[in-house]
């Protein structure tokens, strides 16, 4: 059975404050350091329940925070940038150490709800400083819905979603039988009440048990066809610059759509907006 796991670091327990997701930054080594715990603790509790492949993708920021020699011995690493479907590389099925081949299930490790929620934290949509909302179909939807998008387009469900009570609660409208781990409670953006750690752990590896023993209970997500994208720009040149790609519409100063028929496509076009909305970001006004 393969299995694949995403991994970001904002819902991770302990983490609290940006300063903490950034390399170079205080407290980035032992947030690190935490991510790896965690994963290696989901990682042990889905061998328990029989899982024979693990992918996982490292899927924050530049993707080169897990590192092979700490990750659990049983588990391969996508690592690095540019991927072609970012946070959800790989779950495609053909980056399976064997060659190609279906992944059974998927995981999304460490995740933190979409921009625009009250509490949540850490929260936003992929790009903090461009990104004010994204709507998929008309939903608000952060990382964990387009992500499980992608997945279920794919047909793989995604069993396990783990992060604050916000991406928990997040998770569980979108996506209904998946099981979630709720690591720490969210108090306001950069606060949390976090969880003795050692039971946050054993919570993660029996967590993942439960998840792959019933995995049958979970459906792939799946969204129409065509399916369309808005999204709210932090300034309107971020909406200038994504205007530019082709099947873009503006709406108003803010805000933009586009839709395809096949979502990995849609996904691309997702990511790709961000690259030329990012090139408009004014640095100083």
């Amino acid at each position: 059975m393969r299995v694949y796991l995403s991994v970001d670091l904002e819902g991770v327990n302990g983490v609290v404050h940006s300063s903490q997701t950034q390399p170079g930054e205080p407290g980035y080594e032992r947030a690190v350091g935490l991510m790896h715990k965690e994963t290696n603790a989901v990682i042990e509790g889905l061998l328990r329940a029989g899982a024979g492949e693990i992918l996982v993708n490292d899927s924050h920021w530049d993707a080169r925070n897990l590192r092979i020699e700490l990750l659990h011995e049983r588990a391969s690493l996508i690592s690095g940038w540019q991927k072609p479907f970012s946070m959800a590389t790989g779950v495609d099925g053909k980056m399976s150490q064997a060659g190609e081949g279906q992944i059974d299930a998927a995981c999304f490790i460490g995740y933190h709800s979409r921009a625009c929620t009250a509490t949540g934290v850490l929260s936003h949509t992929y790009r903090a400083q461009i990104y004010n909302d994204v709507k998929l179909n008309d939903q608000s939807v952060g990382e964990t819905g387009l992500n499980a998008a992608l997945a279920g387009y794919f047909g793989v469900p995604v069993i396990m979603v783990t992060g604050d009570d916000i991406a928990c609660a997040e998770a569980k409208v979108l996506l209904g039988n998946t099981h979630c781990v709720q690591v720490k409670k969210a108090v306001s953006r950069y606060s949390a009440v976090c969880f003795p750690y050692a039971q946050t752990l054993e919570q993660l590896t029996k967590g993942a048990e439960t998840a792959l023993k019933n995995a049958d209970k979970c459906n792939a997500y799946k969204v129409p066809s065509p399916s369309t994208i808005k999204i709210r720009m932090v300034d309107p040149a971020m909406a200038d610059g994504a205007e530019l790609m082709p099947g873009v519409k503006r709406l108003g100063p803010l805000e933009i759509e586009f839709s395809h028929a096949e979502y990995p496509v849609l996904f691309k076009q997702f990511l790709a907006v961000g690259v030329l909305a990012a090139a408009r970001r004014d640095p100083y006004f």
